[in-house]
């Protein structure tokens, strides 16, 4: 009997560890209903402090733009990023070089820039570290809209922690900051050639070029949205978003490269009806590229695609004169993170943050002439997009993906218990962040 209990006492003794254990590492997902949470009486705090209404010069046609580009490519072989598989691995071959493309408007009153860089992201350590640059240039990071093309076969080593090393490699302090000054030095020399010029914006449909990776059927946000911009007596320049992710080249391939997105810029800029060319990476998530052909046959014909629609048409967009400017930064408060491991189970919020860490994230929206840009801290789903459209009518809608922050994927709320990584592995703060950042979406589109 001494011997039995004994057992019975080191089986309970073992048991009782393991459950004091796992609840510290576990616990249930919090399906809290958004609008009754704290970090939504949060949200209304940050959302009644924004100023309303919009910039504009004393003259109706003061709007003036600049653009340049720097180039970013390592001297020397870096982690490729994108993919969690690679484990670090370097690139082998420089197939194109990667760039950093800024824009500078000003009307008078005041100045913005947007820049898309040729980065899976653009990661919180480097919106640091550019937020420390920018003075130098007369410029804060609440004038800069950040965003990338989102190549899964460009430079990593900008990410910090076990989950950085993972998708980006090792953490590079001299590299990010390098990478920083390169972007804030395009900023400076589109700041310096800023000219009075005149904008028009085109959607166009392109259906067959993208589809929903949640399910086939499912919609997805399939047109190419372009801004025409032309200077006075000047050349012209066009940025593009596009909603399908940049993943036409192969994993397995070490090669560093822009993507799709890169193919594009390059075969726009070689016409002779545009002398500069930026992407930027529209509502991605759940969003796939489709185009015939593997590998770079594949990046090749998703450019030629894209940009034949772009191209046929491209004369005829219309353009007038402006002064409408604004810029906006909206503070966006979050659920404590929720990584789930199974349908109704999380990993507790210190675990996420130790694997993570711990970043703000915000929504930032510009409003450039008739155009208003919202710029996202995440992989935001297409699926999201139409009835933001609707809310910004009449003003032209662009909403891109990964401000300089980042969450995770932003998916359909009635998606969030399909067992698909973009929704079980990568939406870390749902459920209900669908809802959640529309609204706060639409919220800044009515202040703009």
């Amino acid at each position: 009997m001494k011997k039995l209990f004994s057992r019975w006492t080191t089986w309970l003794v073992i048991f009782l560890l393991l459950f004091g254990v796992t609840s510290c590492l576990v616990s249930r997902v919090d399906r809290t209903p958004y609008q009754q949470t704290g970090y939504y009486r949060q949200f209304k705090e940050e959302l009644a402090r924004l100023p309303s209404g919009t910039a504009s010069g004393g003259q109706p046609d003061t709007l003036q733009a600049g653009w340049a580009k720097v180039n970013i490519t390592p001297g020397k072989a870096m982690p490729l990023a994108g993919y969690g598989l690679r484990k670090g691995r370097k690139y082998a071959s420089v197939h194109d070089s990667l760039w950093a493309r800024a824009f500078v408007f000003s009307n008078g009153v005041q100045k913005t820039a947007l820049v898309t860089v040729d980065l899976l992201i653009v990661p919180p350590a480097l919106t640091e570290a550019i937020t420390r640059k920018l003075p130098q240039i007369g410029f804060t990071i609440d004038q800069v809209y950040l965003t990338a093309t989102h190549s899964h076969h460009s430079a990593g080593g900008w990410a910090h922690r076990l989950s950085g090393w993972a998708i980006a490699g090792s953490y590079q302090q001299s590299w990010v900051d390098d990478l920083a000054g390169r972007m804030v030095e395009a900023i400076r020399r589109a700041d310096g050639h800023k000219r009075k010029a005149s904008m028009g914006v085109a959607a166009f449909p392109a259906g067959e070029l993208v589809y929903n990776r949640l399910a086939r059927d499912r919609p997805t946000d399939s047109l190419v949205r372009v801004l025409k911009i032309r200077q006075v007596q000047g050349p012209t320049a066009v940025i593009v978003t596009f909603s399908a992710h940049a993943t036409t080249l192969h994993s397995g391939e070490s090669i560093l490269s822009r993507d799709y997105p890169g193919m594009l810029v390059d075969t726009l800029e070689d016409s002779s009806q545009i002398d500069f060319a930026a992407f930027c990476a529209g509502a991605v998530g759940s969003h796939a590229p489709e185009a015939p052909g593997e590998h770079l046959e594949k990046a090749g014909n998703m450019a030629y695609f894209v940009a034949q629609k772009i191209r046929i048409d491209f004369d005829r967009i219309p353009l007038a004169f402006g002064n409408e400017l604004e810029m906006v930064t909206l503070p966006l408060p979050l659920r404590r993170p929720q990584l789930r491991i199974a349908e109704n189970l999380r990993l507790r919020p210190w675990v996420f943050y130790a694997f993570f860490g711990r970043y703000p994230v915000n929504l930032k929206a510009m409003r450039v002439g008739n155009t208003v840009w919202v710029g996202t801290p995440a992989d935001f789903s297409g699926e999201l997009v139409p009835p933001l459209q609707q809310a910004a009518a009449p003003a032209d809608l662009f909403v891109t993906s990964f401000n300089g922050g980042y969450m995770g994927y932003i998916t359909k709320d009635a998606c969030y218990d399909r067992h698909h990584y973009e929704t079980r592995d990568m939406n870390w703060y749902g459920p209900q962040n669908g809802a959640y950042l529309s609204e706060a979406i639409t919220e800044l589109l009515k202040r703009l």
